[in-house]
């Protein structure tokens, strides 16, 4: 499947590359997906917001690895706020949901790399689970594979 002109002009300004699919990856890359949201859901995130919300991050940012394999695309160095981004649009997020992601991703670096406070709340681990859970079935579509 073609993918869209962005992809290419982002390769074209070396921002992604082109990297052929590897077999059997998308299909890996989506279980996974399904995996942090099933690890998600049972967690509790009155009790453990954060591991709840990193959970929920990791499983997104697999829809966007299968969807990066899909259209035969890697990010290059500090490319991964782009390509979180760039999948947002793909999967046909509105905008509101965009600008929770990019603050998830946000919020992600800085109480992993940079400092712990303020921690991350209950209302943002789960509002990132609700994404996630919604998106999961959208990106099989996109991505052409069976939604188990």
């Amino acid at each position: 499947m073609p993918r869209p002109l962005e992809y290419d002009n982002l390769i074209n300004i070396n921002a992604f590359a082109e990297k052929p699919a590897t077999p059997g990856a998308l299909e890996a890359y989506l279980r996974n997906a399904q995996s942090y949201l099933a690890a998600a859901k049972l967690l509790d995130p009155a009790v453990a917001a954060m591991p709840v919300f990193s959970t929920a991050y990791e499983g997104f940012f697999q829809l966007v690895q299968a969807v990066f394999e899909f259209y035969e695309v890697r990010t290059k160095d500090s490319g991964r706020n782009l390509a979180i981004q760039r999948v947002c649009k793909d999967l046909g997020m509105n905008t509101a949901e965009q600008a929770l992601v990019a603050k998830a991703h946000e919020r992600r670096n800085d109480t992993s790399y940079r400092s712990p406070f303020p921690p991350v709340s209950k209302a943002e681990a789960q509002s990132l689970v609700a994404i996630l859970d919604k998106y999961v079935p959208v990106a099989y579509k996109l991505v052409n594979v069976p939604y188990p």
